[in-house]
Formats: C-alpha cells, sequence, structure tokens
C-alpha cells in the first residue's frame, strides 16, 4: 500500500510540473490569437470582394 502512495505522489508532482510549463508556455503567446479554420474560412470569403476586404480589416481588428 505505501509503494502506491509512493507512485501516486510522483505522478501528482509530475502532473503539476506539466501543468506549471503549460501555464508557463501559454503566458508566452498571450499576445498572438489562434484563428479556427473556420476563422480562415470567414477571412478567404471576405476577400472575394471589394466590400469584404474592408470588412476583412474590420474582422482582424476584432480578432
Amino acid at each position: 500500500m505505501f509503494i502506491d502512495s509512493e507512485k501516486r505522489l510522483k505522478q501528482l508532482s509530475d502532473e503539476a510540473k506539466k501543468n506549471t510549463e503549460d501555464l508557463e508556455e501559454a503566458k508566452k503567446n498571450s499576445r498572438f490569437t489562434q484563428v479556427s479554420p473556420k476563422g480562415w474560412e470567414r477571412v478567404r470569403e471576405l476577400l472575394k470582394d471589394s466590400q469584404g476586404i474592408s470588412a476583412l480589416k474590420l474582422y482582424s481588428f476584432l480578432a
């Protein structure tokens, strides 16, 4: 039983370390916005006509 608790403590420690690393990695790119595939599809639609280009400027500003 003691062996299992040691394994569990190690597992919890590893998970905590991974979570900390993930948070630090997320902070590195905090000023970037990810665009979903649906968002890229919308960008391509807006580029097709002249009015869409104006809308694209607003769309990218809001993103």
